[in-house]
């Protein structure tokens, strides 16, 4: 069935379904995927996950058609953990993927063997290497290079030491943060300023010009510099390619090369890495900025060649550069569609603003931290991410014996949104993060994992955390930002969900 694609064969059932009479249409359709069902079993289906509950598949294309219902994948996969529990398993083609929605698996998935220790420990408990990741290292390789920790197979030494020598993970990093807050807090106002004029004609798409703030945000703090719009087409091309590539991998990998072919992707990477070869190049010659490259090449600390760095200055915004922006997009809306929240977070931000604004001020602001924390509950950024179990054995999870390179999604849509652990859990609540929610609930938890859990968490997340309060805070106490009708509805986008259907204006707040 190679030949076969999931919406060819999508199209044609639809189209014999349209051809039967009105009348009997349920019975018969009953009947075909019943058969089909049948059919399935008797030639895709497999001993080893006999005993693992999900939606039925049929014959040839699994579960295609579940994950094909209209609702994005991540809350198909989440309300599989209402449907079936904390181990469930779908089919892609004759491909089966098992979905984890309880926290113990993730822990054994996402943890080290040290972590785990304890009265439960046994021989048949996995451990993270266990596992490692596969689809999206290949699917993201239009930006994303061999420097980047996130395309590492594994935690081992090549891993350990792009960690080690990472920028983001230098002892001085938040003394340089520190130094941010004051140059960041102007470059927001000024593109405050900006939006209002842009949006005195028509609503702006929201997302697109968060995206383009945070990308010369991003820009500013680690190369010191803020592009010319054309390197944000470039970014956003390359963003597109490993789009397309995620989701014909899905599918199959086979369906992608390795690296991305056509000349007008490849000149584009190549422009894109020229451009950072070139900043660090006079960088190394004159490091007299306050970039975080500047400071690294000043104060030392990392092992990284000229082209590592150059990979990295580049690296820094495929996660951060939509990811952010999606988590401040999202908030913006929650906010303006609660305008009772809002109006007691403004009420924290005046008094936030009455002194020069510092680090340790903008961390301590709960306001800020509530509401940041109930939108990445929602609306999660990076709502799954996949694993594989290792190829040379099986392992277990909870006395389940799982085949080798068996794909695993971890979705954290249910454990944050649909879980009974949250009280109204799918209501906007900044109220519900009071000082023991903080604490119980901190950032890599088990019920709150926006950036990931574990040594292989999102390693730039302390900076997008600081980069998100500070846009918000600075934001909100400048400009109200009104949103058009639109509903916030999610799409995939390089490995994140974004809200790019809502439209925005920006007007002046009156002082």
């Amino acid at each position: 069935m190679t030949g076969i694609s999931a919406g060819s064969l999508t199209e044609g059932l639809h189209t014999i379904l349209k051809r039967i009479e009105a009348k009997p249409r349920k019975i018969v359709e009953t009947a075909v995927q019943s058969m089909l069902q049948k059919l399935f079993q008797l030639t895709l289906s497999q001993p080893a996950f006999q005993n693992i509950p999900g939606p039925a598949p049929i014959f040839p294309i699994g579960n295609v058609l579940e994950l094909q219902k209209g609702k994005p994948i991540w809350q198909v996969l989440g309300e599989y953990g209402q449907q079936y529990g904390g181990l469930s398993l779908f089919w892609i083609f004759g491909r089966p993927s098992l979905v984890l929605n309880d926290p113990d698996f993730l822990q054994q998935v996402l943890l080290t063997t040290q972590q785990q220790t304890g009265a439960n420990t046994s021989k048949h408990r996995a451990s993270q290497a266990d596992f490692y990741k596969d689809l999206p290292r290949k699917a993201l390789r239009p930006i994303l290079t061999d420097s980047h920790p996130f395309v590492a197979k594994d935690a081992g030494p090549k891993w350990q030491h792009l960690v080690k020598n990472n920028p983001f993970n230098m002892t001085y990093f938040r003394e340089w943060l520190e130094t941010q807050v004051q140059p960041l807090q102007a470059f927001v106002e000024t593109r405050a300023e900006e939006l209002v004029k842009q949006s005195e004609g028509e609503m702006l798409p929201a997302y697109d010009v968060i995206q383009k703030l945070a990308f010369d945000g991003f820009s500013l703090a680690t190369v010191g510099q803020v592009f010319p719009d054309p390197v944000f087409e470039q970014f956003n091309t390359l963003c597109t390619t490993g789009t397309d590539r995620m989701n014909r991998s899905s599918i199959a990998s086979w369906m992608i090369p390795e690296n991305p072919k056509g000349k007008p992707y490849k000149e584009v990477s190549r422009q894109w890495f020229s451009l950072f070869g070139e900043v660090v190049e006079k960088a190394q010659a004159k490091p007299s900025g306050g970039s975080l490259l500047d400071w690294v090449l000043t104060r030392g600390g990392s092992a990284f060649t000229p082209e590592q760095m150059r990979n990295f200055c580049a690296g820094v915004y495929p996660g951060g550069a939509v990811s952010a922006p999606s988590g401040i997009t999202s908030t913006l809306h929650l906010l303006f569609q609660h305008p009772q929240e809002l109006s007691a977070l403004q009420q924290d931000l005046e008094a936030l603003f009455r002194d020069p604004l510092t680090l340790e001020r903008l961390e301590n602001c709960v306001a800020v931290e509530q509401v940041l924390r109930e939108s990445l509950r929602l609306w999660p950024p990076v709502p799954f991410f996949t694993r594989n179990t290792v190829c040379d054995r099986t392992i277990h999870l909870d006395g389940q014996a799982i085949p080798a390179n068996t794909q695993i999604f971890i979705t954290n849509w249910f454990l944050q949104r649909l879980s009974p652990h949250w009280q109204e859990s799918e209501s906007f609540k900044p109220e519900r993060w009071d000082a023991n929610t903080l604490v119980e609930n901190d950032y890599g938890s088990d019920y709150f994992f926006p950036f990931g859990r574990g040594e292989r968490a999102c390693i730039g997340q302390d900076f997008a955390k600081f980069f998100m309060r500070l846009t918000l805070a600075t934001l909100l106490a400048k400009v109200e930002v009104q949103f058009g009708n639109h509903p916030h509805d999610q799409e995939f986008y390089f490995g994140v969900s974004v809200p790019r259907q809502l439209k925005a204006r920006f007007v002046l707040r009156e002082s």
